[in-house]
């Protein structure tokens, strides 16, 4: 019984050690964050049905430095899952202060809506994603207008072989110029002639011109029939493979004597229409929404040398209470 008041005071020891060891402060665990993403598409890209993207994330390391770190970029069609391609690139360590950032090079198909996924990954285990939409505009056709510099209309008239004629017969005669050293595609005239007196259409056609040589003018005749003696407008719509680079609209009187009444003034027979003015080609734009954080991995904790301590002590204690019960019982 005397040695109890010692093995009091051992117990008292150890439970301040064990009490100190629980309550030290923790050092915070580094991990690696994503802090934004750029996307950029670079200059230059010849016309094609697919263009070139560049994902750019900025990653820092916050609180300690972070080891074993890869980049993961994949572009998903838009609210799905289905991955349409991606990357994985090794970053390494990071640093905590200083941002890194990497550049990451896909290559998609025009016209479509993305989702760009960045994820990083520690060592195996994911530790943050997030996700930007993306959108790219069909660049085969802005392309193509490009090209539609090269054709110039030159003239363009409207005449009749016989102004007495009820139907009476157009002719719309069309030169155009190529100034390429290729020929043309198949180019199409769609005209619409709508009667001013009924306000009814009454002619709505689409017609082939065939092409035009490399360095040469061609001149193109199209015919059409409409009920004499009334006042028209022709609208006038000129295309190469498909889409407009050039567009025209005029009035013409058939009453005695025939004639067509412009903006500026009028003009006596042969009755003429316009030079058509080139269709606009604004070029599109792509569009890039806002880099959201869809998940990240919570960062792990490091023992700390307190918190050890106070399970050696704790291991102690509990060896001496044994010895002090073996004692007691001999």
């Amino acid at each position: 019984m005397r040695k109890l008041p010692g093995a009091a005071a051992v117990f008292v020891l150890l439970s301040l050690v064990l009490v100190a060891g629980c309550t030290s402060p923790q050092s915070q665990a580094g991990y690696v964050t994503i802090r934004g993403v750029d996307i950029s598409i670079p200059d230059g890209q010849p016309p094609s049905n697919v263009t070139r993207v560049v994902v750019a994330p900025y990653l820092d390391a916050v609180y300690a430095a972070v080891e074993g770190i890869d980049l993961q970029v994949s572009a998903k069609e838009a609210g799905t899952d289905i991955v349409v391609t991606g990357k994985v690139v090794p970053v390494g360590n990071l640093t905590p202060g200083k941002t890194t950032k990497e550049e990451v090079a896909l290559v998609l198909e025009n016209g479509r809506r993305y989702d760009i996924w960045v994820t990083v990954w520690q060592e195996g285990r994911m530790r943050e994603s997030g996700s930007v939409d993306v959108f790219l505009p069909d660049r085969t056709v802005a392309g193509r207008r490009l090209a539609y510099s090269l054709l110039a209309i030159t003239t363009l008239d409207v005449m009749t072989p016989n102004l007495e004629a009820d139907p009476i017969t157009l002719d719309i005669i069309t030169g155009i110029t190529n100034s390429g050293r290729t020929s043309s595609g198949d180019l199409t005239m769609d005209i619409r002639v709508v009667n001013l007196q009924t306000g009814l259409t009454a002619v709505r056609e689409s017609r082939s011109l065939g092409t035009v040589a490399g360095d040469a003018t061609a001149e193109k005749r199209v015919s059409i029939r409409v009920p004499n003696g009334y006042d028209y407008e022709i609208s006038l719509r000129l295309a190469e493979g498909g889409a407009a680079f050039a567009t025209s609209t005029g009035r013409v009187t058939l009453a005695p004597p025939p004639q067509v009444v412009l903006d500026s003034g009028k003009a006596q027979s042969p009755v003429s229409l316009p030079v058509p003015t080139p269709a606009p080609t604004g070029e599109p734009s792509a569009q890039v929404g806002q880099f959201k954080v869809q998940s990240s991995g919570a960062p792990m904790p490091s023992p700390t040398p307190g918190f050890g301590a106070a399970l050696a002590a704790a291991g102690i204690l509990g060896a001496g209470f044994a010895a002090l019960g073996r004692r007691r019982r001999g």
